[in-house]
């Protein structure tokens, strides 16, 4: 099983030291969000640019704000999040990867060749 990236690519996203244990719990966060999104199993090697950003990002949201909060305050410094992002990158996570309203199999080629049967008469009793 790949992994969206490692856990030295994520501090580096972040720009800061990481906890690792928070880190890969982060990491298998986001692996779960976009799995479901996806519809997904696992991750090719090497992973797709778009899913290794999706990640990344996924990941700082659930590691910065594993509560899911709108704001903080904490004396005078505020943090707003922007809570509608993770809906954002999964809706788009979906629509790039769903397989909804797309053929699963393939087709054969249509055949322009056939002629239109005579419609029968009615049938009169």
């Amino acid at each position: 099983m790949a992994d969206l990236f490692t856990i030295d690519e994520f501090a580096s996203f972040l720009q800061q030291g990481v906890d690792t244990s928070s880190a890969t719990v982060a990491r298998r966060v986001a692996s779960g969000w976009l799995k479901s999104a996806t519809g997904l199993t696992d991750w090719a090697t090497p992973v797709d640019d778009q899913l290794f950003g999706w990640g990344l990002e996924l990941a700082a949201i659930a590691y910065r704000n594993p509560d899911g909060a709108a704001s903080e305050i904490i004396d005078d410094h505020t943090v707003q999040w922007d809570r509608a992002r993770r809906k954002d990158i999964l809706a788009a996570a979906a629509t790039a990867y769903s397989s909804a309203g797309r053929p699963q199999y393939s087709f054969p080629e249509p055949d322009w060749t056939w002629t239109a049967v005579p419609a029968l008469p009615p049938i009169t009793n």
